[in-house]
């Protein structure tokens, strides 16, 4: 039997989701996430807005999965392991933004 490629989620990944799996709105949308935290069975995501201004602004050229500008905020979802696999991987956010989302959500990982 072969082996079955395991994928390799990280810190600061940028994962496209879609809202049914992160529950980030009713919308029937896929929206990228940037990781924050990585556990066995839960994957927590700070979810990108372009509608909703944040403090962590983050224009298209940061990362692949990006379309629009748009922003990160306080906002995160956790997500099964299974459902952040699923999604498509567009690699680490680019610095200095992956820094500052990052520090936007380490007192609450606390």
């Amino acid at each position: 039997m072969p082996a079955v490629a395991s994928v390799m989620i990280a810190v600061g990944d940028v994962l496209t989701l879609h809202d049914a799996d992160t529950g980030a709105s009713q919308k029937n949308v896929v929206r990228p996430c940037v990781v924050i935290a990585v556990g066995a069975t839960i994957v927590v995501v700070a979810p990108r807005s372009v509608s909703v201004k944040g403090p962590v602004a983050t224009p298209v050229a940061a990362s692949t999965g990006f379309t629009a500008e748009g922003s990160f905020s306080r906002w995160r979802c956790r997500v099964s392991r299974s459902a952040a696999e699923a999604g498509i991987d567009h690699g680490q956010l680019a610095e200095p933004y992956r820094t500052r989302v990052l520090a936007l959500h380490a007192r609450e990982l606390r």
